[in-house]
């Protein structure tokens, strides 16, 4: 059996999601089949990409510009033809452990007209912030991480910075000197903490 790799696999749903894109935009009426094709790739290829410790601008706008135009398409399809797509999880213990579930999502579904369109903008946000789906769920929050990066390569505090701060919670950043060694910064009063590497397994304390 080939083994696939995840860089593999977003380089293939990121491929058929410009293939199913391109479709829509040469047709002079939207067609249903390519509209679906482009979510259910589009979100599959957010979702695989390789996560890396170096980001620029160019790759964090192109990245933020293609989950608007996900959520875009995604605002065009009704919640029924959505489910079809990405299937509420068949998970029920959400009121146990307060976290959303298949009730909770289907509660909120059973508010709205499903067969109208979900609607762009803040209204398809609002929806993807309600659908309980592990694949929308991980979708939702490359978003949130799209928009911390921006904010931060802009000199902006991150979304959990800001929460932090707004909530009275000290917050530190992770950084690495010369020589390898890591410590913390707290960057209000400047201060550092080394950082102490794991003692080995292997390796045990002689009282």
């Amino acid at each position: 059996m080939t083994n696939i790799t995840k860089q593999n696999r977003h380089e293939i749903y990121m491929r058929a999601y410009l293939k199913s894109l391109t479709k829509i935009l040469q047709e002079e009426n939207r067609v249903l089949e390519h509209i679906k094709k482009t979510v259910f790739y589009g979100v599959k290829s957010i979702i695989t990409r390789p996560r890396s410790d170096y980001i620029t601008r160019e790759e964090v706008e192109q990245r933020f510009q293609t989950i608007n135009i996900i959520q875009d398409c995604i605002g065009l399809l009704t919640s029924r033809e959505f489910m079809n797509i990405f299937p509420i999880a068949k998970e029920y213990d959400g009121d146990k452990w307060q976290v959303k579930d298949y009730f909770y999502t289907m509660n909120y579904i059973n508010t709205l007209d499903l067969d109208a369109p979900i609607g762009t903008g803040e209204k398809a946000l609002n929806f993807l912030w309600e659908y309980y789906n592990r694949d929308i769920l991980r979708f939702v929050v490359e978003g949130m991480c799209c928009m911390s990066d921006l904010r931060k390569l802009q000199g902006q505090p991150s979304l959990m910075e800001e929460w932090a701060t707004k909530n009275a919670i000290k917050t530190y950043t992770m950084h690495t000197d010369s020589r390898g060694n890591q410590f913390l910064l707290d960057k209000k009063i400047g201060t550092t903490a080394k950082v102490s590497k794991p003692r080995p397994k292997h390796l045990k304390v002689i009282k």
